[in-house]
C-alpha cells in the first residue's frame, strides 16, 4: 500500500492514535481557553488608569460638596435648603468630605509608586536617576497648572478681585504670583491667589519624598507604614495641611507595590462568591460608618487625625473600586468627572467665592447650586481643552519639558 492510500486509509479510520491526536488537540484548545480566561481576569482585576480616573470623579464631587457647604459661611448669607436632609446633618456631611484631600494624595503617591517601579526594577536608581525624576514630574505638574493659572489670574485681575487676595505691596505681590504659579505658595508661606491652591505644595512635596519613600520601603516594607504611624500621630504638628495628609503616603506606595486593592477584591472569605461580596460590602461599609463618625468628632480629630486622614481614604477608594466604579453608567460619569478634575479643582472656587458667588447661591437649593457650580467649571474645563487643542499645547509643553530634561541631565551630572 503506498503512503497516500495509507493516510487516506488513516483519514477515514483514524484509528486510535487518530483519537489520542484528536483528544491532545481538545484538551490543548481547552487549557489555551482557560488561560485566555484567567489572563482577562486578572486584567479585569487591575487597578487602572480609568479605575484611577473614576475614584478622582468621586473625590472632586466630594470637594465640590466640601467647599459650598461645609460651614455656614460658605453659603455667602443665601437661605439654603438641604432637603431631604437637615441643614445640620447636610453641613456635618459636607464637612467630612475634606477627606477628599487623602483621597487625591493617595492617588498621587500611588501612581508615582508604579512609574518608579516600572522604571527601576527593585527601585534600584542613582541619586541622579531621583533627581531627573523628581524634577520631570515637577515640570510636568507645572505646565499642566499653567494654562488655568493664567486663565484664573486674567480673569481675577480683569473682575478687580485680585486686591482681596493680594494685599502686600508691589513687591510682596509680585514674589506671591511667582510662588503660586509654580505651586510653592503654601509651601513658603506667601499669599495664594485662592487658598484651594494649597494642594499643589502637598503633590510637590509627595514628589520630592517618593524616592526616599520607596527606597524606605524597599529596606523595611510595610514596617515603614507603622513608622509613619507612631512618629506621625506625636511628632508631626497637627492641624496643618502638608502633614496631617502624609499617612496616606506609605500606605499607597505598600498598596502599589503589592496590589493590595487587586488582591482585596480578589479575596472572597467564603467559598461563595455573592455571600462573600456582600460580606465585605456590610464589613468595608460599617467601617467607614464608625471612622466617618470618629472623623466628624472633635474627640476623635483630637486623638486620632493622623490616623484617619491615612486610613479613611484607602477605605473609601478600596469600597469605591469594589462596589461602585464598575456599574454602569456610573462608571462613565466618573471617568468623565475624573478626566475633567485638574481643571475643576482649580478653578471652581474662583466662580464660587471670587466671581459670581451671587448668582452660584441664588439657586437656593444645595443640589441645584452643586450642579450650577460644576456645570460652570466643566464649561471652563472644555473652555481649557479647547486653547490646549488650538496651542497643540501638550506637544507643546511636551517637547520643551523632553528639551529642559536634556539639559538638566548633563548640567546635574
Amino acid at each position: 500500500m503506498s503512503r497516500h492510500e495509507k493516510e487516506g486509509l488513516f483519514l477515514e479510520n483514524p484509528g486510535l492514535d487518530g483519537i489520542l491526536t484528536v483528544s491532545y488537540e481538545r484538551r490543548m484548545t481547552e487549557k489555551i481557553f482557560m488561560v485566555s480566561t484567567i489572563s482577562t481576569e486578572k486584567q479585569q482585576l487591575r487597578f487602572t488608569k480609568n479605575n484611577t480616573l473614576a475614584i478622582k470623579g468621586i473625590a472632586i464631587i466630594f470637594l465640590l460638596c466640601y467647599h459650598c457647604f461645609s460651614d455656614k459661611g460658605r453659603l455667602h448669607g443665601a437661605a439654603v435648603s438641604f432637603w431631604p436632609l437637615s441643614e445640620g446633618t447636610a453641613i456635618w456631611i459636607s464637612k467630612n468630605l475634606v477627606i477628599c484631600v487623602g483621597m487625591f494624595a493617595f492617588l498621587s503617591a500611588y501612581g508615582l509608586t508604579l512609574s518608579l517601579k516600572n522604571s527601576y526594577k527593585d527601585y534600584c536608581f542613582s541619586g541622579h536617576e531621583a533627581a531627573m525624576f523628581v524634577l520631570k514630574r515637577y515640570v510636568k505638574l507645572v505646565f499642566t497648572f499653567m494654562l488655568p493659572f493664567f486663565l484664573c489670574a486674567g480673569l481675577t485681575f480683569v473682575t478687580g478681585t485680585a486686591s482681596y487676595r493680594y494685599k502686600g505691596g508691589l513687591w510682596e505681590n509680585l514674589i506671591s504670583v511667582v510662588m503660586d504659579f509654580f505651586g510653592v505658595g503654601h509651601l513658603f508661606g506667601t499669599q495664594m491667589m485662592i487658598n484651594t491652591w494649597w494642594f499643589l505644595s502637598l503633590e510637590i512635596l509627595i514628589i520630592v519624598l517618593m524616592p526616599f519613600m520607596v527606597r524606605f520601603y524597599k529596606k523595611y516594607s510595610w514596617l515603614m507604614v507603622i513608622m509613619f504611624l507612631v512618629l506621625g500621630s506625636f511628632m508631626l504638628q497637627k492641624h496643618v495641611h502638608l502633614t496631617k495628609y502624609f499617612f496616606v503616603v506609605p500606605i499607597a506606595v505598600c498598596f502599589a507595590d503589592q496590589r493590595v486593592l487587586e488582591r482585596l477584591k480578589e479575596f472572597s472569605p467564603v467559598k461563595n462568591q455573592l455571600a462573600g461580596k456582600m460580606l465585605k460590602f456590610a464589613v468595608s461599609t460599617l467601617m467607614i460608618l464608625i471612622m466617618f463618625r470618629m472623623y466628624g468628632s472633635q474627640w476623635g480629630i483630637q486623638h486620632f487625625e493622623f490616623v484617619l486622614n491615612g486610613l479613611l481614604p484607602v477605605v473609601i477608594i478600596y469600597w469605591a473600586y469594589e462596589f461602585v466604579i464598575e456599574l454602569p453608567v456610573i462608571r462613565q460619569i466618573l471617568e468623565f468627572l475624573g478626566k475633567h478634575s485638574a481643571d475643576i479643582f482649580y478653578t471652581h472656587t474662583f466662580v464660587r467665592s471670587l466671581w459670581i458667588p451671587g448668582i452660584v447661591y441664588s439657586f437656593r437649593h444645595a443640589a441645584v447650586i452643586f450642579l450650577f457650580l460644576l456645570g460652570v467649571s466643566l464649561g471652563i474645563s472644555f473652555f481649557l481643552d479647547f486653547l490646549r487643542k488650538l496651542l497643540h499645547y501638550n506637544k507643546f509643553t511636551g517637547g520643551l519639558t523632553d528639551r529642559f530634561m536634556l539639559w538638566a541631565d548633563s548640567a546635574l551630572k
